[in-house]
């Protein structure tokens, strides 16, 4: 290995120095002597630089060397462009936590950095505006002590990617709470104020129920007064298209008011359902003896795989499985089937509709449960189809903590399943049976 020309000239002077002391010992005598005081300077000269340098790199202002050309003097020349460079970058680094300070400091949502015990490390003025916290007190503790809502504290023992909403703790209104896991066992709690968004979707909510009140009153007299013209004998035969069709609109109307009564009822509710004893098997075989009744429509079949029953709203569960079968009908030929599931296991029950249906899109499955949102407007409208039956099929199945999963290909069918938690089973002895 070649060494690098400063050590050789380093190791030179070494030399040198040794045998000009060596010299003057032959010269004088004491040769040993000589050589022994040589290197003692040598290692006391090397000591007080190595001094001089820990001096620097301790912080202190670089100290004279006598060498201004060597190994030592190049050494402490690196130090020197080390240091600037640490000092450009430490003015880099307050600039950019300056910035960062600033630029937090003006958000509108609140900012929390929390360790892995959801400890308080720090947060923004606009946490304190939204939260009430004190930077003097607060930080260390549990943000669960400080906010102490039930659904925040469950929420934040096992986050999801949506947040929470719950009201606000220092004043009347709503915020919402999204913990966003980073770096090693740290998380940032994203506080905002969404009164504004509440209420509008209160006034949205309270609007539509409001006219759906409002509308439901004449189109009831309308409706009426089409029934009695299409029933008169003396109605001139051109005229008797004109009225069934408007009879039919109006009923169509009527559903669509009725859909949004109950839609509008649902989100206006408590986020649980009540825990009444719904018999779901009985409930099933009444809805599937409807529609095996109906004449030009798919085969329908029912498979009780269990008879648990369910705990909950009694019309929402008939609303839910009965929107599922409808749909399932309404989209599915004469020529094809409509199988119904009732199974369960040990994570709860599930209720499941098979079609051979026309399908769904992959597009436009995470879609279908917006309100009026239909996969083939041109034939759910000429079904008589609302658009709003997969919505309340949804905020139902929330309200009973269950979870709606779709599986379709377009031209090959669809299923839906509905899984319903166990804490909402009730077992019962009984076999096995399908219908």
């Amino acid at each position: 290995m070649t060494l690098p020309n400063r050590w050789v000239s380093q190791l030179a002077a070494l030399a040198a120095w040794l045998v000009a002391a060596l010299v003057f010992g032959l010269w004088f005598g004491g040769a040993g002597w000589w050589l022994a005081g040589a290197l003692a300077l040598y290692v006391a000269h090397t000591l007080r630089n190595l001094y001089l340098l820990e001096r620097v790199l301790d912080g202190h202002r670089r100290v004279f060397l006598f060498e201004t050309r060597g190994l030592w003097a190049e050494i402490c020349a690196r130090v020197d462009k080390v240091r600037a460079k640490a000092r450009s970058r430490k003015k880099k680094y307050h600039r950019l936590l300056r910035e960062v300070r600033e630029s937090t400091n003006a958000l509108t949502d609140g900012g929390i950095i929390l360790n892995a015990e959801h400890e308080i490390l720090w947060f923004n003025p606009a946490a304190v505006r939204l939260l009430g916290l004190d930077p003097m007190t607060d930080i260390g503790h549990r943000l669960d002590n400080l906010l102490r809502h039930p659904d925040f504290v469950a929420y934040l023992a096992a986050p999801t990617g949506e947040g929470v909403m719950i009201p606000s703790p220092k004043e009347e209104g709503w915020i919402t709470v999204q913990i966003i896991p980073y770096g090693e066992e740290q998380r940032l709690a994203i506080v905002r104020d969404v009164t504004r968004e509440v209420k509008l979707e209160r006034m949205r909510r309270d609007f539509v129920a409001n006219a759906s009140h409002e509308l439901r009153s004449p189109l009831t007299v309308i409706s009426g007064y089409l029934d009695s013209l299409a029933d008169d004998p003396d109605m001139p035969a051109g005229w008797r298209t004109p009225f069934g069709e408007m009879q039919r609109q109006a009923e169509r109307m009527t559903r669509i008011l009725r859909d949004l009564i109950e839609l509008t009822r649902l989100e206006s509710a408590e986020r649980t359902a009540p825990h009444e004893f719904v018999d779901v098997v009985g409930m099933l075989k009444l809805i599937a003896k409807e529609f095996q009744a109906a004449g030009n429509r798919p085969t329908v079949g029912l498979t009780l795989e269990t008879d648990v029953a369910l705990l909950g709203s009694e019309s929402e569960l008939h609303s839910i499985f009965y929107n599922l079968v409808n749909n399932a009908v309404r989209f599915t030929p004469p020529t094809g089937s409509v199988q119904i599931h009732w199974k369960s296991d040990a994570d709860g029950a599930v209720f499941e509709v098979a079609d051979t249906g026309i399908g769904i899109a992959e597009e436009q499955i995470p879609r279908i449960t917006e309100r009026f949102y239909r996969v083939d407007p041109g034939r759910s409208r000429a079904s008589g189809g609302t658009g709003l039956g997969l919505a309340i099929v949804k905020h139902a199945l929330q309200r009973h903590q269950g979870t709606l999963s779709i599986r379709s290909r377009e031209g090959e069918g669809s299923t839906f399943s509905c899984r319903f938690p166990s804490s909402r089973v009730v077992f019962r002895a009984g076999a096995a049976r399908a219908v």
